[in-house]
């Protein structure tokens, strides 16, 4: 796997997590094949908030975006959909990007009652189960599982507890 990471902001904040690991652990647990790409990048309210505008029409930060690139058929029964998607084993899938504003990270954990790191962690594994299908914007059985399962990932990592 191809974990592409660029820290723009809150580099000290960023040092305290392997997100190289991370997202791996998390892409092998969803079935992403071994040549899966995706770029991680760790930005500063300002670019956050001209990213959700400039892609969601809305004009404030938010805690992270992801952008999917190839994509897969999330319709699928037989647990193929890297397959399905018609991607060369010799070439990289590129799965997506993740934009994580590390300020707004950092200004949740009052709320969420965690750490920066924990923090980091959650919204790290929010966004790749985004890019691999997971929503949660459309009913709150939705958010539930992805909520369930952004725990069973953290606590199979060796996180548990957190949010």
């Amino acid at each position: 796997m191809n974990i592409i990471v660029d820290v723009l902001h809150g580099e000290d904040l960023v040092s305290q997590v392997d997100v190289e690991r991370l997202a791996e652990y998390v892409l092998t647990q969803e079935g992403c094949p071994e040549n899966t790409e995706v770029s991680i990048t760790f930005v500063d309210d300002e670019e956050i908030q001209r990213l959700n505008f400039e892609y969601r029409g809305i004009d404030k930060p938010t805690d992270v975006l992801s952008f999917e690139c190839d994509g897969y058929d999330d319709e699928f029964d037989d647990g193929d959909a890297y397959e399905d998607a018609g991607v060369p084993d010799d070439e990289p899938f590129l799965l997506g990007d993740i934009i994580i504003a590390t300020d707004v990270a950092n200004a949740q954990t009052a709320q969420f009652h965690t750490t920066p790191s924990e923090e980091l962690h959650v919204l790290l594994v929010h966004g790749l189960l985004h890019l691999n299908g997971w929503d949660h914007v459309h009913s709150d059985e939705e958010a539930e599982e992805m909520e369930a399962r952004e725990r069973e990932l953290l606590a199979g990592y060796g996180l548990p507890g957190i949010r």
